[in-house]
């Protein structure tokens, strides 16, 4: 017992012998671990600064990369994108980006100064922090196609009228044109207006009722009687093109072919329509008076407005937009499928960019205010007592072109206008459209403006590759 009491009696004079010398190593060791813990807060901070200095000038590479093909423009572009993700309150003072466009390369270099708040009593001022960033200049085009309905029930209160605004808006906001500036303007402007590069935008038009009219593109030539093309139209009798209406001449509108060519991409070549025409011998069967005099010319309820291959034009497309008018019956598929034939990379419009170039991206808007119906007397399927196909048909065949350019990655926005579409039609669409997030419903004119807004404002944000 006394041995243990003899034990912690030594331990107890040890403690006491000893702790002034602890004490006092310990006071000489508090200046030593404050100043390791100083310097490591300032050596994190600079680390911190060099870290944000990296974020920033990858985030302006990227943008810039993606903004134009200009050295001036993508310049200015890292500079301002710089300025925006690093400002003056930000930790660390920086200085102004260089910038090097070597090829389809994009060189971004920054410095960076930190002012120390230990390391200055062994007197460093400052820590100096360099970041550089190589970007790959890959800007991401876009085409899309406008797919619009421009049947007789679009004359009611003037609905074409509001088409026409809305797709013109979606021109102005894809080409990074005011919307108000834009429907100012005189049309022959708009390409001087565009603020984005419009070489990476192009858009399509194809209007849709009875049948689609390909104008003169099918007998080879463009809007401007220039050489075009190959015709992929049938001309037996030599009938002329014409933009005349109530002209005996061809306006521009097609046969379809049978079933399923009539929903797939192909190279034709497509017979004309002309309305209640024998096929072999151009002479009117119906829609005669008592006199046989014909009442009908050969291209009632063909859409009189052609379409337009994709173009980067926003002149190009406001005049042609602005020609459309209301006629005729509802057949959405074919509409459709002329939609995809404009954005495919092959003929008879070679406009488009192959479909494995990664660097773009695909669209088609597709829009109606009803469902499909047929004319009594005729169509794009020719004579109606020829067939015995149905609107059933019709919507069968519409959804079998959007899954077909669907499976080939093309984006489908689709919107559904005015009041009085039904809801099988609507389902039609929404199972039409990428996914439901890609459908819109517009029960009125502003709604219709509303929704083509929305669709070219995230189809426009596709035009930035990161």
């Amino acid at each position: 017992m006394k041995q243990g009491l003899g034990m912690w009696s030594n331990i107890r004079n040890y403690w006491f012998e000893t702790s002034g010398a602890i004490a006092l190593m310990f006071g000489l060791m508090v200046p030593i671990l404050v100043g390791v813990a100083g310097v490591s807060l300032d050596y994190s901070q600079a680390f911190l600064v060099k870290q944000r200095l990296a974020q920033a000038l990858d985030a302006a590479a990227l943008a810039a990369a993606a903004s134009s093909t200009d050295e001036a423009a993508i310049t200015q572009k890292v500079k301002d994108f710089f300025e925006a993700n690093y400002p003056p309150d930000r930790l660390g003072v920086t200085f102004e980006p260089v910038v090097q466009v070597i090829g389809d390369e994009i060189i971004v270099s920054g410095t960076a100064y930190y002012n120390t708040t230990f390391l200055s009593v062994l007197g460093i001022d400052v820590i100096n922090v360099d970041a550089e960033t190589t970007v790959l200049r890959e800007v991401q085009g876009i085409e899309v196609v406008l797919v619009m309905d421009n049947t007789g029930s679009m004359n009611s209160n003037n609905n074409i009228a509001a088409l026409r605004a809305a797709a013109s808006n979606f021109v102005y906001i894809m080409h990074g044109i005011d919307t108000d500036e834009g429907e100012a303007a005189d049309p022959s402007l708009l390409d001087s207006m565009a603020t984005r590069d419009s070489e990476f935008i192009k858009i399509g038009l194809v209007p849709y009722s009875s049948s689609v009219n390909v104008g003169p593109y099918g007998l080879g030539e463009d809007s401007a009687g220039n050489y075009y093309s190959t015709p992929f139209v049938n001309n037996p009798h030599d009938i002329p093109y014409t933009t005349t209406y109530w002209s005996e001449d061809w306006l521009g509108c097609v046969l379809a072919h049978d079933y399923p060519d009539d929903t797939l991409d192909h190279e034709g070549p497509w017979d004309m329509y002309r309305y209640c025409r024998d096929v072999a011998t151009d002479d009117p069967y119906c829609h005669l008076n008592s006199s046989g005099n014909v009442k009908k010319k050969p291209n009632y309820h063909c859409p009189k407005t052609p379409l337009t291959p994709l173009v980067t034009s926003p002149s190009e497309l406001k005049n042609n937009i602005d020609n459309m008018t209301a006629s005729g019956f509802t057949y959405g598929n074919y509409g459709m499928v002329w939609g995809g034939r404009v954005i495919s990379p092959e003929f008879p419009f070679e406009e488009g960019v192959s479909w494995e170039n990664q660097y773009w991206r695909k669209a088609v808007v597709m829009m109606t205010d009803g469902r499909n119906t047929m004319n009594y007397w005729y169509s794009t399927y020719g004579p109606t007592q020829d067939h015995n196909i149905k609107p059933g048909d019709l919507n069968n065949r519409f959804i079998d072109v959007c899954n077909d350019l669907k499976s080939k990655g093309v984006i489908i926005y689709t919107v559904t206008f005015y009041s009085g579409v039904n809801e099988s039609t609507k389902d039609f669409y929404r199972q039409c459209a990428t996914s439901e997030d890609y459908y819109h419903d517009a029960p009125g004119q502003d709604d219709l403006i509303g929704a083509f807004e929305t669709i070219s404002r995230e189809l426009s944000n596709l035009h930035i590759k990161n």
